[in-house]
């Protein structure tokens, strides 16, 4: 008798044993593959993040080395804000007056 409940205590032991173990295959299974998806979702975003301060390397002498002034690049800007000023002024009276109607209007704006 003695025998028998060993036996039984036995196999039941090793039944919950061996589910734990699967379970905990499954667990370290589910780990490793969020892992490699992880590894790989990193290495595209590192990827992304050289190729952007590359380029940002190459643009950096473009838009620091202008070769002009802070005085010449605030004249170069005003002027170009004139001329879009002038250009909306255009296009607002051509499409309120048509392309004859206040022809000189926007020249002194």
């Amino acid at each position: 008798q003695d025998h028998l409940e060993f036996m039984t205590q036995s196999g039941m032991s090793l039944a919950e044993k061996e589910a734990a173990q699967k379970e905990k295959t499954r667990q370290l299974t589910d780990a490793n593959s969020k892992f490699d998806e992880g590894k790989e979702n990193l290495d595209a975003e590192m990827k992304k993040m050289k190729t952007a301060i590359s380029e940002l390397m190459e643009l950096r002498p473009t838009c620091i080395d202008t070769g002009m002034s802070y005085e010449d690049r605030v004249a170069r800007r005003e002027e170009e804000l004139a001329a879009l000023q002038k250009a909306l002024c255009i296009l607002g009276a051509y499409q309120t007056y048509g392309p004859d109607g206040l022809a000189g209007q926007c020249d002194n704006a």
